[in-house]
């Protein structure tokens, strides 16, 4: 009982730290400067406030996602700090699941070690993009999945009704998070149904894929009754389903996109992606680790179908490749078992736990994400600089593009429309978001209207609607020098 507590204090300790150095939800930061997460945390927000998502307002992510952040839209004047809060508990469930991976392969002594080191190495990497993405609260379920897998394979547990339950249960919530990384559960029930059908039957791997979708319906249950209690099941199923799946662009062929992976998976994210291949590479071919063919195939298949599901579509963002960061730990583990077997002794000195601990601590102060935003002042971030130009609540409208942030620096109510941001959608594919908007310029709904442009582009050029100038009068401006954005402040013309 003793060690189990003192396991959850090192693991929560890691988590604090990395969370708070690592992520921009932190109290380091007075706001998050992603647009994605401020989309996240205005849905949540009004959410509470009585909307309905995707019936009221149109966004795209899964309902779960939106769930996990009511802590923080509970407490908007705290802005992202309940999402730091929900996020310093993540990461100690993931690093104390790392930490018991870890001990199935190594001396116990290794445990913190691995889940250190993995935490770093996901956090530090180009797709964690400052923190709060889909992608980093479906860590926990791949994972666990993944460690599941890996023990029916090598006999470590038995593949039981209750674990492909709680295995569809798991999927049920990457389902309800984000869609696109379901590759994973499909290399998953792949897997186990063929090992079932070789050792058991069909009949058995019959059954077994349906207590796996039993678990998926019990994850899909409550939201099927919340939304068909809402009148907004098929404005839920047409958003969420049909619309991620038809209207984004893909634009690329399937040469770019494996031209991408060289390109931009790799060199973007080098520390991150040598971490990952390692450990499927050992994975794949160590007797050591997986002494039957089933435990060879476990760890490629799974990362290969995930990968391809993820990118599948053609569409590609930085974030999208966290995901991979749940193979992390197996190229941790296979790391620190090179290390063992020649370094033994001079590895587990106190010297070289501080050593450790001092170059951790190091790393993670010099190369995260959010580096160049410690210690910025209030006046560099456009949020603050508008706001102290409107009033407390003033109306506002985000125009042409996604939530900036505005919204809640100001703790300004979203519009009453569905379309209070401009999706990364085509006007032809959903003209009716782009008419919504031009229909609140036109008819000066909000008090203000915050508009952006690229450094490389013109402001009207990029917002070119005539009645936005009109209707409206730029009474400032401002740069946000690290993601190259510039900023216009327009006020109701009277």
């Amino acid at each position: 009982m003793k060690q189990n507590i003192k396991d959850w204090f090192v693991y929560f300790l890691l988590a604090w730290v990395l969370m708070t150095v690592g992520s921009m939800t932190s109290w380091l930061f007075p706001l998050h400067t992603g647009v994605d997460q401020n989309c996240f945390l205005s849905v949540a927000k009004a959410w509470t406030e009585g909307r309905i998502p995707y019936l009221d307002l149109h966004e795209q992510k899964g309902p779960l996602l939106y769930f996990l952040h009511i802590p923080a839209a509970l407490f908007p004047q705290l802005r992202f700090f309940g999402v730091y809060l929900v996020q310093v508990a993540v990461w100690t469930v993931l690093l104390r699941m790392i930490g018991n991976l870890a001990t199935w392969y190594l001396p116990k002594r290794w445990r913190y070690r691995v889940a250190a080191v993995s935490g770093l190495v996901i956090v530090m990497a180009f797709c964690y993009s400052r923190g709060d993405n889909a992608e980093e609260f479906c860590l926990i379920p791949v994972l666990w999945s993944l460690c599941d897998l890996l023990a029916v394979a090598t006999d470590r547990k038995p593949c039981t009704n209750a674990l492909l339950c709680k295995t569809g249960v798991l999927a049920g919530c990457v389902l309800w998070i984000k869609y696109t990384m379901l590759g994973f559960y499909i290399g998953w029930c792949l897997l186990i149904g063929i090992w079932i059908w070789k050792t058991k039957g069909f009949g058995a791997a019959w059954k077994a894929g349906s207590m796996f979708l039993l678990g998926m319906a019990l994850a899909t249950l409550p939201w099927s009754i919340y939304f068909a209690s809402q009148g907004a099941l098929s404005e839920w199923l047409t958003v969420y389903l049909v619309d991620n799946a038809t209207r984004y662009p893909r634009s690329i062929t399937v040469g770019q996109r494996i031209a991408d992976f060289f390109g931009k998976d790799l060199l973007w994210n080098p520390v991150m992606m040598a971490f990952v291949l390692l450990g499927a590479i050992v994975f794949a071919r160590s007797e050591r680790f997986s002494p039957t063919k089933f435990s060879r195939l476990a760890v490629p298949v799974t990362l290969v179908l995930l990968y391809c599901f993820v990118f599948i579509g053609g569409v590609r963002y930085r974030y999208y490749l966290l995901i991979l960061g749940a193979f992390v730990p197996l190229g941790a583990i296979a790391a620190a078992d090179w290390l063992e077997r020649r370094w033994q002794e001079k590895l587990f000195s106190r010297t070289a736990a501080v050593i450790f601990g001092s170059c951790w601590g190091l790393i993670l102060g010099i190369a995260g994400n959010c580096l160049y935003f410690i210690g910025k002042p209030n006046s560099y971030y456009p949020q603050i600089q508008f706001a102290e130009q409107m009033p407390d609540g003033a109306t506002l409208l985000n125009y042409n593009f996604l939530d900036g942030g505005f919204f809640l620096m100001n703790e300004s109510p979203l519009p009453e429309s569905r379309f209070f941001c401009k999706l990364n959608i085509a006007r032809t594919q959903l003209p009716e978001m782009y008419e919504a908007q031009e229909r609140m310029i036109r008819e000066q709904e909000t008090e203000y209207v915050v508009i952006r442009w690229e450094f490389e582009e013109q402001m009207r050029e990029k917002n070119p609607y005539p009645e936005l100038y009109a209707q409206y009068d730029i009474i400032d401006y401002a740069v946000e020098y690290h993601d190259e954005y510039c900023y216009a402040l327009l006020k109701k013309h009277t």
